[in-house]
């Protein structure tokens, strides 16, 4: 009788341990999404007629490529009088000095008022001959098109949106966890994430832990990035929107690691 109760106990406490060990081993799961390192929204910075906008939303681009041009004519003949009356000014300055070191008549106030005006024509020559620079729209980076809200002949206001442009080969992963994981959660641990539109599992690394818990949801944005091995030729493609689940697995060691992860972020202040 008793060798039955003493068996009956060890295999109540045999099976509370194996669940635990069971339970300890599912890993905590949170929504993530895949953002683009590289993601911006071109915009006019002149008031003019479009004359040519060569991509479409798609379209791939390499750095430097010409995506749309401005008509600057107006523009052009600004920048040339700008600098015609700079090399006025300079040749009037030389003049003045030259004059100046023959013993002429000249005043030393003649001779500064001619400085500042080369000075002027040079400033201005420059301002006109950046926002010439401007009637060529070129990719920032290697990427794609995203959206493209500029057509041929359309006139363009300062601040009008013409492009937004993405580039995939750099993505984050940023997870939405509860902020009582802050715990558990450590710089450079290792995490999975399982994209739906691919449905493979990739392998990850906490980079960045946002330090702001949303008081509504109680939750914080914990940012990763994806190992390279995973993503590299050759395997399903991988772009910025693309969402699903990260999974961690913590140690039930109840250590605070919370002031770890808060001096390793803020040790380069």
């Amino acid at each position: 009788m008793n060798n039955s109760l003493f068996f009956r106990v060890a295999v109540a406490v045999f099976g509370c341990l194996l669940s635990a060990t069971l339970c300890s081993a599912q890993p905590f799961t949170a929504p993530a999404k895949l953002n683009a390192l590289s993601k911006v929204q071109l915009s006019s910075e002149l008031a003019a007629r479009v004359t040519e906008v060569r991509l479409r939303a798609g379209d791939r681009f390499r750095k430097g490529d010409l995506l749309a041009s401005f008509d600057c004519t107006e523009l052009l003949a600004e920048l040339e009088g700008a600098e015609s009356q700079r090399d006025l000014a300079r040749r009037q300055l030389n003049a003045n000095v030259s004059l100046k070191q023959l013993g002429g008549n000249i005043s030393e106030l003649e001779l500064v008022q001619s400085e500042a005006q080369l000075a002027e024509a040079v400033a201005n020559a420059k301002v006109l001959k950046h926002r010439h620079s401007f009637c060529e729209v070129r990719a920032p980076f290697n990427g794609f098109v995203i959206t493209r809200s500029a057509e041929p002949h359309q006139r363009a206001e300062v601040g009008m949106p013409l492009f937004e442009l993405v580039d995939n080969r750099a993505l984050e992963v940023e997870a939405i966890v509860p902020s009582n994981w802050l715990e558990q959660l450590t710089l450079d641990s290792t995490f999975l994430v399982t994209i739906n539109e691919t449905g493979r599992t990739y392998s990850a690394h906490v980079r960045r832990i946002v330090p702001l818990v949303d008081p509504v949801t109680r939750t914080v944005r914990v940012i990763g990035t994806i190992e390279t091995s995973e993503n590299s030729a050759g395997d399903t493609l991988l772009i910025s929107g693309m969402s699903g689940e990260a999974q961690f697995h913590f140690e039930r060691s109840g250590s605070n690691t919370l002031g770890r992860v808060a001096s390793q972020q803020g040790g380069t202040n």
